[in-house]
């Protein structure tokens, strides 16, 4: 069996020795970095060191103006497409009508047709997900102020289409839910 040659370069202790003298050396190496700041005026360190940090800014500020053009561009988009107001607010006109009838059948279609119209806007507006439920997840708290609305009343319709002989159901419940979808398109103001 033929043998195999030896590391005989590797010094381990040469390479520890190097690593420890660089330790050493670091107190002095901060030392010297003080006394060249002393030397060449703390003033104009902080001058360049403060264009840095605003120019990042700046940088900073532009991207975030690039964003919100985007954004904007993108509502305005949807807007078009959506009408005037005026056009808009036909199908939340209708849903209201549902909601004045005197008959209980007309007050869940009041509230089926809004949870349908909220689902409509927000595939429209971009949020992804199969259906409502999916959507309002993939919305950020903080970007939608009445998302906790939302599901409140996404819930109220749930029950209505899946259990509805066991939910009793009432004009006051169901204002009370188109009320939180209300609040949540003025917020969007598509009403």
């Amino acid at each position: 069996m033929a043998k195999l040659p030896q590391p005989e370069y590797l010094n381990l202790e040469w390479w520890f020795n190097k690593f420890f003298e660089l330790l050493g050396a670091i107190p002095e190496m901060i030392s010297r970095f003080l006394e060249w700041l002393a030397r060449y005026n703390l003033k104009f360190v902080s001058i360049v060191l403060s264009a840095l940090f605003f120019s990042g800014i700046v940088f900073t500020l532009y991207k975030i103006l690039q964003l919100r053009k985007k954004k904007l561009s993108y509502y305005m988009d949807f807007l078009s497409e959506e009408g005037l107001p005026e056009n808009r607010s036909e199908r939340w006109d209708e849903i209201k009508r549902h909601l004045d009838a005197d008959n209980p059948v007309e007050w869940k279609m009041a509230v089926i047709e809004a949870d349908s119209l909220m689902d409509d806007i927000l595939k429209k507006v971009g949020y992804g997900g199969e259906n409502l439920g999916e959507r309002l997840k993939a919305i950020e708290p903080s970007d939608f102020d009445n998302l906790q609305n939302v599901w409140e009343a996404h819930k109220i319709r749930n029950r209505l289409v899946h259990e509805p002989g066991k939910v009793e159901f009432t004009r006051d419940d169901a204002k009370a839910a188109i009320e939180k979808y209300e609040k949540a398109l003025k917020e969007l103001k598509y009403i």
